[in-house]
């Protein structure tokens, strides 16, 4: 005898959602860095780092970085050398400001809204993120959510 679990029976027994979703997109925020404002930085749970472009890090005065031993391997699956890793910097949501960790990457050209958020920063800011109503909310107590 083979017990299934309740996901297996229900796939067998063709039990299913009736009420299918849209892609809700992406999931961003606005933040601030320095005296940098950036209306939509992306939430990727996809990312093991947070990413910032060179361009942003020389416009917020850095010019000397952290070696980081990585090497990053993006969604096209291309392999890119970070130029080093900038720690702890202040991100700034509301009137919340979160330590976070950046990989800087030289770009060819800086994107639109160019911070990519990833899971740490989303781990210390205490993100939930709800896919089916299209919304993230920081818990990060009182004063912002």
């Amino acid at each position: 005898m083979v017990v299934l679990t309740r996901e297996c029976s229900a796939i067998i027994q063709r039990k299913v959602i009736s009420d299918k979703k849209e892609d809700p997109g992406s999931f961003t925020l606005p933040c601030m860095l320095g005296p940098l404002s950036f209306k939509n930085s992306l939430c990727d749970l996809g990312s093991s780092v947070s990413l910032m472009p060179l361009s942003v890090a020389k416009r917020l005065g850095y010019h000397k970085y952290q070696a980081c031993g990585i090497s990053l391997v993006l969604a096209d699956r291309s392999i890119r050398l970070p130029t080093g890793m900038l720690e702890d910097l202040p991100l700034r949501i509301g009137n919340v400001e979160i330590p976070t960790d950046f990989i800087v990457l030289e770009m060819d050209e800086e994107p639109t809204d160019p911070l990519i958020l990833g899971r740490p920063f989303l781990a210390t800011a205490r993100a939930m993120i709800d896919v089916c109503e299209g919304t993230i909310e920081l818990n990060l107590g009182k004063d912002l959510r």
